[in-house]
């Protein structure tokens, strides 16, 4: 059973919730990008992609060496204060051209598509992660 709390004592706990929630929310950031990353990871794959041609590089092209882009597709947490942000990013020098489209390609998002696909999972991903928090701290 809970024990029971003054109202004093419960504004006490939750004035300290933003800052030892952050690790939590943290983690669940990190789970939400987990979830996003492999389904851009597919969306990169040859007879999984949604789009036309997914956006794959042939290993014998010489401007596109392996690792392919869907190989290197990864994600970071960041904190600034009270702020979590979860970045998901590819460093092959070409993915922002995929991923936008040229004059001679169309788009292929492939990680805005499953950052939108994804979102209401996101939502519940870290919703969980912050009532972790809350009823670790205020029980």
């Amino acid at each position: 059973m809970a024990p029971i709390l003054t109202p004093e004592q419960l504004a006490a706990k939750l004035s300290n919730l933003s800052a030892k929630s952050i690790p939590a929310i943290e983690k669940g950031m990190a789970n939400a990008c987990l979830n996003v990353v492999g389904l851009s990871k597919e969306y990169c794959t040859p007879g999984k992609s949604p789009y036309y041609k997914a956006p794959y590089s042939d290993d014998n092209d010489p401007r596109r060496k392996p690792p392919h882009m869907r190989d290197v597709i990864d994600y970071e947490v960041k904190t600034e204060g009270k702020s979590v942000r979860g970045i998901i990013k590819n460093p092959k020098d070409y993915a922002l051209a995929v991923h936008e489209g040229t004059s001679t390609m169309p788009a292929r998002a492939f990680i805005l598509d499953p950052i939108k696909a994804k979102s209401s999972e996101t939502v519940e991903i870290l919703s969980d992660a912050l009532i972790r928090s809350l009823r670790e701290e205020c029980i």
